[in-house]
Parts: structure tokens; sequence; C-alpha cells
């Protein structure tokens, strides 16, 4: 059942820029883009980057990197408290977190931090694309942290596990983020497709493809009505290829006030056991 949240995931440009120096907060630039193999942007921080931020790679900070990327489950505790020393976060801090890939990255880094128990996390609104047509402060001074404290400690609530999935998935609304073309699969590709009784709502449709900041909320609203009538009052599981597109559908949902968990292991964990139903709209 969809509970009422007190503060939105995003925060605007306005809002960072106005609390630039703070010494509780904490900005972490993850750039880069879904690529094989990943693309991560360090040369671009290294050139220009919000004031304060630190740099981390998207593909291995918060992810368990014992297997391939598209399967790499959340950190596990040791790594996950080694990724927040890392980064310097300690507990009181505010987190705020962009890339330059449409929130994906962002929101997967979010949400991870959310599931290991920081609440304060933020996503920027627009992220680096906005920040820089805005005319915003950059630097290229290179922010060196001092080893951060903060405890973990696991939310499984906003977790969902191939097991529970399978328990719940004919009683939840579940949403996959991908583009419809990934959703929908491809003829010559019987691995290809989605879960079934998943409903695709695209990541992308719900950023502004010009200004890229999320849609107004009415808009997004519109997109999950058309998607599932009833989402506002069902357990939502959010899902896409490999748990990163739907973290832009999970940070929406609680941004409109409702709570969702993520299926991380996403349609890449569900295709492993060719027993398991593929659905295709072909």
């Amino acid at each position: 059942m969809s509970t009422s949240k007190p503060t939105s995931p995003l925060i605007s440009a306005d809002a960072l820029e106005a609390r630039l120096g703070d010494r509780d907060l904490k900005i972490v630039d993850v750039r880069g883009a879904w690529a094989t193999p990943p693309q991560v942007d360090r040369d671009e921080y290294e050139t220009s980057h919000i004031p304060g931020a630190v740099f981390a790679e998207w593909s291995t900070i918060f992810n368990d990197t014992d297997g391939p990327l598209n399967l790499a489950p959340v950190a596990g505790y040791e790594q996950a408290k080694q990724s927040f020393a890392k980064l310097g976060i300690n507990a009181g801090d505010t987190v705020v977190i962009y890339d330059n890939y449409h929130h994906m990255m962002a929101g997967r880094i979010w949400w991870s931090m959310r599931y290991w128990g920081f609440a304060d996390a933020k996503i920027l609104n627009g992220s680096w694309p906005h920040w820089e047509r805005s005319g915003r402060p950059v630097t290229n001074e290179v922010t060196v942290p001092t080893a951060g404290t903060f405890e973990p400690v696991a939310q499984d609530n906003v977790r969902t596990s191939l097991k529970a999935l399978i328990g719940s998935k004919d009683r939840a609304c579940l949403l996959d983020g991908r583009g419809a073309e990934g959703y929908s699969g491809k003829a010559d590709d019987p691995k290809s497709g989605h879960i079934p009784g998943s409903l695709n709502v695209p990541f992308r449709s719900l950023i502004d493809a010009e200004t890229g900041l999320f849609l107004e909320d009415q808009a997004l609203e519109a997109i999950f009505d058309a998607a599932a009538a009833d989402w506002r009052d069902t357990q939502i599981i959010t899902t896409c290829g490999a748990g990163y597109a739907a973290t832009v559908l999970f940070a929406a949902l609680e941004h409109l006030g409702a709570s969702a968990s993520l299926f991380d292991g996403s349609f890449a964990e569900w295709k492993q056991d060719p027993k398991r139903p593929i659905a295709q709209n072909l």
C-alpha cells in the first residue's frame, strides 16, 4: 500500500547552489554511461564539476563487483561501508548525487544509499546538464574527502529479491523502466522481452527532453495512471534490464508520495533460468 513520504528525493539546482560550502553537504559526481565496457567520465569531472563534488565510478561504487555488471546486486555490508567511507559520508550529512545520463546512474547510487540506511540522499534534478546549461558555479579543483564513518544498516523494504518477486508479482504492480524496444523484445531472441505481468513506463518518459528535469507532478501522475490505474493503492515493484533505469521510476514515485521497492536483479536475473516465462509485445 502506498504511503505518504515527507520529503522529495529530488533537490533543485537553486537549493543545491544555496548550500554550496556547507560542511555537512557531500556532493557525488557519477557521470558516465551504460556501455561495454562501462563508460566512466572521470576526465570530464577533472575538467569541470560542481564545487565540492567527489568523483565515484558508478559501475563499482555500492555494487557487488564479483560478477558481470548487468547481474551485479547492491553491495554487501562490508563493501557498502567502504563506499560510504570512500565518499566521506557521515551520519547527519546531506548527500547530493548527479550524473549526465538522465538520472540513471545517480538514481542507482541514491537508491543504494537508501537501501543501506542513509536517508538524507538526494538526486540533483536535471543533473549535470541542467547545472551546466544554467551557468552555475563549476570548478576543476579535485576534492579529496576525509574517510566517512557512516554505519550501514540494510532497509529491506526498498529492495525485492527474486524469491520475493516470484511470491508477490501476481498481486503487485510491477513497472518496467526500459524503453519500449527493450521491454517488447525481439522476435528472433526468445530470451528478450519482459517479466510477464510487468507494465512498461520508460524511464526517459519521466524526463523533459529539453530541460533534462523531471516532469511536473501532474504529468508524472498521468504517465503512471496510463500504465497502471491502481498504482497509488497497491504494492509497487520497479524493474528494468539491470536495476538502474528502474531507480528513476522509484525516485519519481517517491517524489509523488508513493512507496516502492526495487527488484535490483531485474530482467537480467529473471531470464537466467530458462524455465521462467518471458513475455514479448511484438
